[in-house]
């Protein structure tokens, strides 16, 4: 018995996993077991199965039936194994697919184009419909792709099994034998080879067949199969009027619509029968629309209010600006680079401005804070995207007040700022959040962070649910696929799947613009709404302090980006102090806290004087841009912060300040 790597879409697996180099890919030929997933008592033979590149992606070829046929892999299935099926010329035009697969989609393709949609070609699809359904367990209901005379096939399989097919998109399709091959002079061998897989005696026969797609549209109007062609106006080749308006126009007469999209001209060469694709992501969209696969009756996303402010801003003004407020997953990219790649595929006549504001170790309480300086100040935001799930787990765990109080610092600034803004809230995965989910309960800062999205009506992505359920339900694994709460090229792809699937559903769902209402009052009255940073400059009677215009590391342990080469408050022995004057219900410091980051003790306006340790657990090899929290229910007005180094910790006796949080 031969195995399948798990990096391949194998007989019987659900999704597949690592993936190889193209290189090997191509160079790799599998042969299945042939009692792969069977009882074998009544075992088929499974195909064999050569394995190659196909524009990135792995393409599995095999023989069914005499006949060759080919599933495409994307990288990363979406929920469900949505698939689109070229019933012609797979690699013509393959924008489409591309995308598509970019999207989680497969590709299935059965080599029968020159059975020219005849009963013996609808024969081999029930035979590939059958075993990519039971090898790969691609999705009940495909997309039918069909280009040309693959239109045939296209129609003539869907009023067969009109409940097997979620739509039909159609380049140039053929609809009429009667149009073509017959009126086309250079077709002359397809009309013989029509009379012979037809069983039609002679061309009056063909002429008299009543079982062309244009006899068989009531079957495709009755089942409300969504249809979406594209065509030539000058094809002389298969002619707009006698096919695609003749379908539109006999099937508004059924009462069903179908979509048209047109170019005026097509390559002369080819009698207009060719052209570049228009608006190729407008039919992705038509094709992610009907054939996605909903995982049971619920989503991992609530649209709330929904995103109509920004998808009006895209769709109309040729401009955008899109912010992405998070730790080291926002940083360090995949999910967002490809989420850029999204919205310039999908609003291509728009500039966008993409503001990268994650900043590795941080949560909601410093984006709260650092929200005016990273973002707002770049410029009017339509969307914000904000994660901050796993670092407030992480950082703050025994302060779900602080998760709380952090995000709806972030929302309800942003939205004072620009009731305009849309904003998406996502959870991103870590294991402690799986174990909760797997327990039956809902993650601590998750439900604090949505406490603030059901507030103030925005959108939220709890990819932490979504991940949890896919792993349990054997889809992929974390070990082996996600492997990190920084996830791995394959979790990113997740990730970003899932965010496309979240945006298509807001944009269909549209819903006029307006400005979003900010509640009269906040969830929490001590969250950081008014979150802002205090200079340095502003400290005084500094003892034991110096203001260090371009602070380093001795001791050459790591830092990060933002938080090294830029002033600080800096002292390194115990007895150090310095005073702060401020306003506002709250203070705080954003510190970096490196292996001898001591334990400080603070006073508020003379009052008694609190201990607080700035040591973290990455501290050891890391100075660590870290947020503390000192008071955050003070009366509103004029306070002074008296703040000193402590020999309380041995060996750690430094602090340094990079900016006062208050609010």
């Amino acid at each position: 018995m031969v195995s399948f790597p798990d990096w391949v879409t194998s007989p019987g697996q659900k999704l597949p996993m690592i993936r190889p180099p193209i290189s090997l890919l191509c160079a790799l030929l599998i042969v299945a077991s042939p009692t792969a997933g069977a009882d074998p008592t009544t075992a088929k033979a499974v195909p064999e199965i050569q394995v190659s590149d196909w524009k990135g992606f792995a393409k599995q070829s095999f023989d069914l039936k005499g006949t060759k046929c080919f599933v495409v892999a994307p990288k990363i299935a979406a929920p469900g194994k949505p698939w689109v099926w070229r019933t012609s010329f797979p690699d013509y035009y393959s924008e489409i697919d591309q995308e598509l697969l970019h999207n989680g989609f497969h590709v299935g393709f059965v080599s029968c184009v020159n059975l020219l949609g005849a009963d013996p070609s609808l024969d081999l699809m029930d035979a590939f419909y059958e075993h990519v359904r039971t090898q790969w367990g691609l999705a009940e209901r495909p997309a039918l792709e069909a280009v040309s005379r693959g239109g045939l096939h296209a129609y003539r399989y869907a009023a067969r099994r009109p409940e097997r097919i979620a739509a039909i998109y159609a380049d140039v399709p053929v609809m009429d034998l009667k149009s073509w091959p017959m009126k086309h002079p250079g077709a002359k061998q397809q009309v013989a080879d029509a009379l012979k897989h037809y069983g039609l005696a002679d061309v009056e026969a063909l002429r008299a067949y009543r079982g062309n797609p244009l006899d068989l549209l009531p079957a495709i109007a009755k089942a409300k199969i969504p249809l979406r062609h594209v065509i030539a106006l000058d094809d002389t080749v298969v002619p707009a009027k006698e096919n695609t308006f003749a379908a539109a126009e006999q099937l508004a007469a059924l009462g069903h619509q179908m979509e048209v999209v047109t170019v005026e001209k097509g390559d002369p060469g080819k009698g207009g029968h060719h052209f570049a694709l228009p608006d190729v992501y407008g039919s992705v969209q038509f094709l992610m629309r009907h054939a996605s696969v909903m995982p049971g009756d619920d989503e991992f996303f609530k649209l709330r209010r929904g995103l109509a402010n920004s998808f009006e801003t895209f769709s109309k003004t040729g401009k955008g600006r899109i912010a992405f407020l998070g730790g080291s997953i926002t940083y360090n990219g995949g999910w967002r680079d490809k989420l850029m790649r999204y919205f310039r595929k999908r609003f291509p006549e728009t500039e966008f401005t993409f503001v990268a504001a994650g900043i590795p170790s941080m949560g909601s309480v410093p984006h709260a804070f650092r929200l005016e300086t990273d973002v707002l100040a770049k410029g009017p935001v339509d969307l914000l995207f904000v994660e901050a799930a796993v670092n407030d787990a992480g950082n703050i765990p025994g302060h779900p007040e602080q998760m709380l109080r952090g995000m709806e610092g972030v929302v309800r600034h942003a939205r004072e700022a620009n009731p305009m803004t849309d904003i998406v809230q996502m959870h991103f995965v870590m294991p402690p959040h799986m174990e909760n989910y797997r327990k039956g309960t809902v993650p601590v800062a998750v439900a604090q962070h949505e406490k603030v999205a059901e507030a103030y009506g925005c959108v939220s992505l709890d990819l932490a649910r979504e991940v949890t359920q896919r792993i349990d339900a054997g889809q992929f694994t974390w070990k082996g696929d996600f492997r990190n709460l920084h996830p791995s090229r394959y979790g990113q792809r997740v990730y970003a799947n899932s965010m496309m699937r979240m945006l298509e559903a807001a944009f269909r769902r549209g819903g006029a613009p307006a400005k979003h209402e900010v509640p009269e009052r906040m969830v929490d009255p001590k969250s950081y709404s008014a979150g802002r940073f205090g200079s340095l400059a502003d400290a005084k009677n500094l003892n034991g302090f110096q203001q260090v215009p371009s602070w380093t590391p001795a001791d050459k342990k790591g830092t990060r980006k933002g938080y090294v080469k830029v002033p600080g408050l800096v002292a390194t022995k115990a007895g150090a102090g310095f005073d702060y004057d401020f306003k506002g219900r709250g203070i705080g410091l954003l510190i970096t806290s490196g292996p001898d980051a001591g334990v400080i003790e603070f006073s508020i306006d003379g009052g008694a004087f609190r201990e607080m340790d700035t040591i973290t657990k990455w501290s050891g090899g890391l100075h660590l841009p870290w947020a503390l929290i000192l008071d955050d229910g003070l009366s509103e007005g004029a306070h002074t912060l008296r703040v000193r180094t402590t020999s309380n910790a041995k060996g750690r006796t430094a602090l340094r300040v990079f900016q006062f949080l208050l609010n």
